[in-house]
């Protein structure tokens, strides 16, 4: 882990490399809703990746919908959602590793060294253990076997805790960086006259 996290320290001092991470974390945002945006004007319900409030008998409810041209357009946005959430939360951890990386303050070096950045990767593997649960579901017979229904609500959970985490801890990194900027020209303009005289 700390090869990885090393790699995006040195990824994050190329300009041009974090402008493409943030180019493409927009793009597969667009694609990701285009792709749903077929299968709802089929059925005219979203995917249950992002229904968060989804439930067992929701699921269950909406299965037959789940056929068709419509089975054909979520496999479609389900083969992309093992794309998406790697890409989105790639990008959090480059946002987090700047924000850290700026920061000159002790705790904020030592929240990088202990590689914090890369607890936003775990969303990942939580979208795709929902994703593989809901492929599952489709799959697994009618009705379906009813611990596949249940992973995906346990799964869907998790990832937006994840999320929620996600949501949280950005703000106050950002608001460190801002502090310890804020820190950094005060303490810098109250050394300069001492310089000169």
């Amino acid at each position: 882990m700390k090869a990885v996290n090393s790699w995006f320290i040195r990824l994050t001092q190329r300009g041009w490399a974090v402008a493409l991470i943030v180019v493409l974390n927009f793009a597969s945002f667009s694609i990701l809703f285009a792709l749903e945006d077929q299968f709802e004007l089929i059925t005219g319900v979203p995917v249950y990746d992002t229904q968060n409030d989804l439930t067992p008998s929701v699921l269950l409810e909406q299965l037959p919908l789940y056929v068709g041209d419509a089975r054909a357009a979520y496999l479609r946005f389900a083969a992309f959602d093992y794309v998406f959430p790697l890409v989105a939360n790639v990008f959090v951890v480059v946002i987090w590793t700047l924000l850290l990386r700026f920061n000159t303050w002790q705790p904020a070096q030592r929240l990088l060294a202990w590689q914090l950045p890369l607890f936003a990767l775990i969303g990942t593997l939580l979208d795709w253990l929902e994703n593989v649960s809901l492929l599952a579901v489709l799959y697994s017979g009618n009705p379906p076997v009813q611990w596949f229904v249940n992973s995906v609500i346990v799964f869907k959970r998790l990832k937006l805790a994840s999320l929620a985490a996600n949501a949280v801890i950005t703000p106050i990194l950002l608001a460190l960086l801002i502090g310890n900027l804020i820190y950094r020209v005060y303490v810098h303009r109250r050394r300069t006259p001492q310089a000169r005289g």
